[in-house]
């Protein structure tokens, strides 16, 4: 018969705790459920507090929650009760300590377990510390490795995890040594784990993570598995759909010449790009959507359009005064394309705005050193330096009031003179030289556009930049750091997705750019070029669009939507700081807050000076312009400029991502044969499709500011690491404005041949994981 005390005589004698442990993540598509059993959890409350003279808690001994098996795939929770004597004088849980003891070998095959959260009741009390990490079983082992010391990383994973309950507390606010012990020990930890590593080998360019390879990477900076196993699904559908096409041309070259597959007119490129779109896997709306822009890519205000509401709106720029760029063509503007007013009227009215895309590509190189092996041909896909001036008009209905009405050219690398291009009359038939001049310039345009936006407005943007957030935040901010909790939901897979990028997008030997790109054959340089245009002011949502002079813009949805967005944001990261900073002291004397903005700098971006980012904070308002600087482009700023790629970059004669032929001299005669005959053939545009398929869709884990349960899109609770209720009420207050948001641009999207809704807070997720 069992001689144990019952749970009641216990309790008597002794303070309970009870423990629970959750476990795997949510992934609403998962069908399996896999069980963790490779090792036994250890969770120790408030350990090194027997050491510490002032503490007014004591450590207690381990809690071993033995026998169970956790859930991985799916969110799964075990629980345990403890009962610790009284006299021992445990109490409080402030700071508790999670390792997990392997069954075997510690140099074997092991699968770190990730941890969500640890929930403890006391006292009728529940203290919940948020995990969000992964850990791996630890069994010293000499017999086959050697000794490992159990300070060490074990498997990509810290050797322990140490956690604070509920808001978790900036470090000067800590009085017990042994908490302020404890953090200084993880942050140790994870800084030798998270190394800078800066590249300089054309030019300064943004500091990254020291590791070449994604599979090195510590755990936590790696994806859960269900991206990894969707990224590589896309890449590998989509080689497969690109090969053949190879292959075919490689035997024909083999037996006499390969064939020279051209789309003949922009009539067959739409019946090959549902094609092309189907072989590829696009989504039915993305298909249709490029459709839509095929019947109306060549007019003056579809071009306007997307400058504004495309996926590169940010590189726009009111019209204070002519620049030396325009002052060879703009006296030979003619009047019928400013509807017959004056130039120096239309300027000083402030309705003449320009992009100038000739400084981002200067020193950057012809591309189509592939095209032999992608088409069987050696071909040159030209670098053209284009600029572009828009007009608005009075005249015009308001949806086609902004035009363009100057495209200046330069092929630079062959030391060509520069051209310039104007609309014709609206009467001037299709088929006129006049009309298709005009129509090629203004493909060079987006030609060059294509370069820009990949590499600058894309990846060094929302992609570089962000890693150097990321990095520094590991290395700077103690998990149990209020602003830690606070960005580490938005930060999640961004290192991840720019190693692999590194790996298999961008790396010199790998570059699949270069597969279908102009500028592709030399991204070294076009990245250090769009590095040097990085600025924390251009940052500043409100700030930017007012330096830019771009208030009186009509239709400009991404103005619009970026800064609605930006006043949610800042409104709900006010709320976060006023509830860990008290006053502009607390953020002056927050050392871990400055150790992480000051790494920013330096270095970060210590090969351009610091890009214009503060190396220290002294306010709660700046505090909160920054965290929502970093908020904003990580999640705002990054959707917007990238999920809606496929409809118009994917469209090949709307935005050519190559082109064969070299910017007409002023005096050619342009047909449509030219036309077509300068556009990517058939394998290029496939491999930009696939590029833009892999990049342009959703991680099947991502979190969003709204959710949307019938598209399986979970919102951003239970993904946040600030678990307080102040906190969370903080986040559902923040939650309620986006669905306000997300309601105003669906009224405002009805009725419109394309909608712009890809900034509706159910379409933007927290983070960047494509």
């Amino acid at each position: 018969m069992d001689s144990s005390p019952s749970r009641a005589v216990l309790a008597v004698s002794s303070d309970v705790y009870r423990v629970y442990l959750h476990t795997g993540f949510d992934f609403p598509e998962k069908g399996t459920v896999k069980k963790w059993d490779q090792g036994t959890i250890k969770i120790t409350i408030n350990p090194g507090a027997n050491d510490d003279p002032k503490a007014t808690v004591k450590q207690s001994d381990e809690l071993v929650m033995k026998g169970m098996k956790y859930d991985i795939d799916n969110e799964g929770t075990v629980d345990l009760e403890f009962f610790v004597d009284k006299e021992k004088g445990v109490g409080e849980p402030k700071l508790v300590k999670i390792e997990i003891e392997g069954k075997g070998c510690s140099c074997c095959c092991v699968d770190p377990l990730y941890i969500r959260e640890v929930d403890i009741i006391w006292n009728q009390v529940i203290y919940r510390f948020p995990i969000h990490n992964y850990l791996s079983p630890y069994t010293p082992c000499s017999a086959c490795c050697g000794s490992s010391e159990k300070d060490e990383p074990q498997h990509g994973c810290a050797p322990y995890l140490f956690a604070q309950p509920g808001g978790g507390s900036v470090n000067h606010d800590e009085l017990e040594g042994f908490i302020k012990t404890a953090r200084d020990k993880e942050l140790n930890i994870i800084k030798s784990m998270v190394p800078w590593e800066r590249e300089d080998r054309v030019g300064p360019i943004c500091g990254y993570v020291g590791y070449k390879k994604y599979n090195d990477l510590p755990r936590f900076l790696q994806f859960r598995q269900a991206w990894i196993d969707a990224f590589a699904s896309s890449i590998i559908e989509g080689s497969s759909n690109l090969l053949p096409a190879v292959h075919f041309n490689y035997v024909s070259e083999y037996y006499g010449k390969a064939l020279e597959r051209d789309f003949k007119s922009f009539a067959d490129y739409m019946e090959c790009f549902v094609y092309m779109g189907e072989k590829v896997g696009w989504k039915k709306t993305d298909i249709k959507d490029g459709l839509k822009v095929g019947h109306i890519f060549q007019q003056d205000p579809e071009f306007g359009r997307q400058i504004i509401q495309g996926p590169n709106s940010t590189k726009l720029w009111k019209v204070e005064e002519l620049s030396e760029t325009w002052k060879a063509g703009i006296d030979k503007i003619p009047s019928h394309v400013i509807d017959g007013e004056d130039i120096d009227t239309v300027i000083s009215d402030g309705r003449l705005y320009e992009i100038k895309n000739s400084g981002t590509l200067e020193g950057v190189k012809h591309g189509g050193k592939l095209s032999k092996a992608l088409t069987g041909y050696s071909q040159t896909w030209y670098v053209t330096h284009a600029d572009v001036l828009l007009f608005h008009s009075k005249a015009r209905p308001e949806e086609e009031a902004f035009v363009p009405v100057l495209i200046r050219l330069e092929n630079k690398n062959d030391g060509e003179p520069e051209t310039f291009w104007y609309p014709p009359e609206d009467n001037v038939p299709k088929e006129d030289p006049t009309y298709l001049a005009w129509l090629f310039a203004k493909m060079h345009f987006r030609c060059a556009d294509w370069g820009v936006y990949s590499i600058g407005t894309h990846y060094v943007r929302a992609h570089a930049q962000n890693e150097v957030f990321a990095i520094s935040m590991y290395r700077n901010l103690s998990s149990s750091h209020p602003l830690f909790r606070l960005l580490k939901p938005h930060f999640q897979g961004i290192v991840g997705i720019n190693c692999q990028a590194r790996e298999s997008l961008i790396a010199p030997d790998n570059n699949a750019f270069a597969q279908f790109m102009s500028s592709g054959d030399d991204l070294p340089q076009l990245l250090v070029n769009c590095c040097k245009e990085l600025h924390y002011d251009n940052m500043v949502v409100p700030t930017d669009f007012e330096t830019r002079g771009l208030k009186d813009v009509p239709n400009y949805f991404f103005r619009d939507d970026c800064e609605a967005l930006w006043e949610i944001l800042l409104s709900y990261v006010k709320e976060m700081v006023d509830l860990s900073y008290s006053s502009d002291g607390d953020v002056t004397e927050d050392t871990e807050l400055q150790s992480f903005v000051q790494e920013i700098v330096d270095p970060g971006f210590k090969g351009f000076g610091g890009a214009g980012f503060p190396d220290s904070l002294t306010s709660k308002e700046k505090l909160v312009e920054y965290l929502t600087v970093l908020i904003f482009n990580v999640s705002c700023f990054h959707t917007g400029v990238n999920f809606q790629i496929n409809k118009y970059l994917g469209y090949v004669p709307n935005a050519p991502p190559s082109l064969r032929t070299p910017p007409p001299k002023q005096d050619d005669v342009i047909t449509m044969d030219h036309i077509m005959q300068s556009l990517p053939q058939y394998e290029c545009a496939l491999a930009a499709m696939i590029s833009l398929e892999v990049l342009g869709n959703f991680s099947p884990i991502e979190r969003f500011y709204v959710e949307t349960k019938a598209e399986h899109k979970l919102g951003y609770l239970g993904e946040n690491m600030a678990v307080s209720e102040e906190q969370e009420g903080c986040i559902k207050r923040m939650v309620l404005r986006m669905e306000g948001l997300r309601d105003t641009i669906t009224k405002r999207n009805v009725g419109k041949y394309l909608a712009y809704n890809v900034l509706s807070p159910q379409n933007i997720p927290i983070t960047t994981q494509t």
